[in-house]
């Protein structure tokens, strides 16, 4: 009866026969690698900055060919799991990922399925008002007290479009914070960042417009008012999106593209 090596009776490094392995296979085993490194982090807490393995220990662990391995650092690397850094005390670092990699993969799914712009404000307005609700339900005065401190900014750059636009950002990810569930930090700063893409800047009187809505529904929050403020966030976006219609229509159209959003 002949017997073949399983892949992990495979010396590290190297297939049965010592060549590289089928593109198709390697690829399916890059993936069960990257889940297993990823297993591994989670598992044994490894901190964010930390080095991983060398390339020798994890042949060693993973038990599979070198070009398999790679590959898998590769993936995880484009998910923003590790880190490559260079030079004598170079590797692979552990690393978090950030809403950026969310943002690129939902434009590049968004792109093949010709999405515009205006479908992804649409979407923003069906999502963002739940999550001020829960902002609201859960807010304590220390959030309160940050939401404010952000829009006195904001009021204060009201002139300067690139400051007002960091210190807008600012108070979204404050008020996803405030909601305490995890997919909100990830999701909404990446959708907000996919639409800033399309070149809509709004002007002056557009933004102190956008103020205004912000301090009501930062009063609602207060307030502890979840109808409140899930209204008041709907109201101010359907208002964005109905003037970006009158006068932004254009990018309104554009297909959503693939961009690096570092």
């Amino acid at each position: 009866m002949k017997h073949t090596l399983t892949e992990n009776q495979r010396p590290a490094g190297r297939n049965p026969v010592g060549m590289t392995a089928p593109r198709k296979d390697r690829e399916k085993g890059a993936l069960k690698v990257a889940r297993e490194i990823v297993r591994h982090i989670y598992e044994e807490r490894i901190p964010p900055g930390q080095k991983y393995l060398s390339e020798a220990d994890a042949l060693e662990r993973y038990r599979v060919a070198r070009g398999t391995l790679r590959e898998a650092l590769r993936y995880l690397q484009l998910q923003g799991v590790l880190k490559i850094r260079t030079g004598p005390n170079g590797g692979h670092f552990v690393a978090n990922p950030q809403w950026e990699n969310l943002a690129s993969t939902i434009a590049l799914l968004l792109q093949f399925s010709e999405a515009t712009i205006e479908s992804l404000i649409e979407s923003r307005i069906a999502i963002e008002p739940g999550m001020a609700a829960l902002a609201a339900q859960r807010a304590t005065p220390d959030d309160v007290r940050e939401l404010s401190d952000l829009l006195d900014e904001l009021k204060l750059n009201l002139g300067d479009y690139d400051a007002f636009y960091q210190l807008y950002l600012e108070f979204w990810d404050q008020l996803a914070l405030t909601a305490r569930n995890p997919l909100f930090l990830f999701l909404l700063p990446a959708l907000r960042r996919i639409t800033w893409t399309s070149g809509i800047r709004p002007n002056e009187a557009q933004r102190e417009a956008a103020l205004g809505g912000l301090c009501t529904l930062r009063d609602s929050v207060a307030a502890n008012d979840p109808a409140g403020a899930a209204n008041a966030l709907r109201r101010l976006e359907e208002a964005y999106l109905a003037t970006m219609r009158t006068e932004y229509p254009r990018e309104l159209a554009k297909r959503v593209v693939w961009h690096d959003h570092s």
